[in-house]
Parts: structure tokens; C-alpha cells; sequence
């Protein structure tokens, strides 16, 4: 009783998030974005307490696989979602690739499947011909996988999400759930390109946020979820 549905309106989130994206792709194509990437990298320390805005607000390869959804939402009423029973321990696949990374093992193969740095690369023109077939190739593939899956290649295999990742889970910033109006119709759930559970949280704390806010903007319900400051609770949230 006294719960009130959303009302629709513009969504200024989610503007100013595809005007975010539209910009650094924009900066990419035309060949000055990684004249700016030290100044983007403000955003890892930034993670800590704001979370991960980069994967979902700048990342030119996260916008490209964004608008492969977008075509497969259009001729593809149910689209795949990676059982919860595989996801809780799928997730951790970005983590372990990046500790192989850092420690220096197979970071040829790593190197040749990552479809983040050949599509930056692609654009810069730094791309080595030995290693331009087999890298586009694969980075074409997670491409075509988004038409049916959300965001393939960022929820299990992008080490430079995982950096973020990391240190957003110290995050005091976050998506907030009041439990009190949540009607747990789990639209949250659905409408995560990551894949959270988003409806068993209070808060989410989880490496896997990107921040897109996708979550608020398809919750019916007034002031349920919203992005703010969170209370630090030595109880570990719930997953």
C-alpha cells in the first residue's frame, strides 16, 4: 500500500550516458583518443569511490557491443542470459585472465584475443599486420555474439575491466535498493547487461557494475533504486 508506479519522463541518466559514449567512440574514430587516455585514467583511482564509470560511460568497444544489442533486442524477443549457477563462477574468468596477464604468461594468446585493445588499435592504425586477421576476426566475433548475448566479451574476459572492477569493490558511491517499495519484480535483474542480481541487494558492491544505470531506468517503481552514498557495513553483502 501507498507504493507509486514510475512515471514516465526523460531519463537524464541515460541521455548523458549515450552522449558520453557517442563522444569517446567519436573521439576514437577520428584518431585523437588515445591522445586523451591519460586523462581518462583518472577514472581507475576515481573507481574506489565512485565505481567502475568507464566500462559503461567511455569505453568505445563497451558502446559498440551496446549498440550490437541494440539491433538484437530489435529482431530478437528472447535473448540469452547466462545461467546464475554458471555466472557466479563465470564472472571471475576477467580476474583470472588479468592476474596471467600481469604475472607475463601466454600474453601472446591473451594479446591476440582481446577484442578491446585490437578495436582501439584498429582505429589508431597500430595494429600489426601478422596479427590483424586473427584479431579482428575474434574481435568481430564478440561483436556478432552481443546481437544475442549482452556484453560478452566485458562480463568475462576484458583485463581492463578488471582493473576496474577491483577497485570499485571499495566503492562508497553505489546503486541503492529500498527494500521497503522494492516489489521484487526483478525487471532490475533483466535489464543488467552484466548480469547482477541486483534484486537481492541493498546496495551493490559487486566488481561487475559498470554504473550504466540500466537498472534505475527499468525499475517501475518510484525511488527504489537510485545511485548515492552507502552506509560501510562490516557485513559482507549479499551476492
Amino acid at each position: 500500500m501507498g507504493q507509486s508506479t514510475k512515471t514516465k519522463k526523460l531519463d537524464t541518466k541515460q541521455v548523458a550516458r549515450k552522449i558520453s559514449q557517442l563522444i569517446f567512440l567519436a573521439l576514437l574514430i577520428i584518431g585523437v583518443y588515445m591522445d586523451i587516455r591519460m586523462v581518462i585514467i583518472i577514472l581507475l583511482p576515481a573507481s574506489l569511490i565512485f565505481g567502475n564509470f568507464f566500462c559503461g560511460w567511455a569505453c568505445p568497444y563497451g558502446t559498440a557491443q551496446e549498440f550490437m544489442a541494440k539491433i538484437g533486442k530489435l529482431f530478437i524477443k528472447k535473448r540469452f542470459k547466462m545461467p546464475r549457477k554458471i555466472q557466479k563462477y563465470l564472472q571471475y574468468l576477467r580476474y583470472v585472465l588479468f592476474a596471467i596477464l600481469m604475472i607475463g604468461i601466454i600474453d601472446v594468446v591473451l594479446n591476440y584475443t582481446n577484442g578491446y585493445g585490437t578495436f582501439m588499435q584498429f582505429f589508431s592504425n597500430n595494429i600489426t599486420p601478422a596479427a590483424s586477421t586473427i584479431s579482428i576476426i575474434i574481435m568481430v566475433s564478440y561483436l556478432i555474439i552481443s546481437i544475442f548475448f549482452e556484453r560478452p566479451f566485458c562480463n568475462y574476459l576484458c583485463t581492463e575491466s578488471a582493473k576496474y572492477g577491483i577497485l570499485s569493490m571499495t566503492r562508497v558511491f553505489s546503486i541503492k535498493r529500498n527494500e521497503d517499495t522494492c516489489i521484487n519484480c526483478k525487471k532490475c535483474d533483466k535489464a543488467c547487461p552484466m548480469n547482477i542480481e541486483i534484486s537481492t541487494h541493498s546496495h551493490v558492491r559487486n566488481g561487475q557494475c559498470i554504473n550504466c544505470f540500466e537498472c534505475i531506468s527499468a525499475c517501475p517503481m518510484e525511488n527504489t533504486l537510485s545511485f548515492g552514498k552507502v552506509k560501510i557495513s562490516l557485513k559482507r553483502n549479499k551476492e
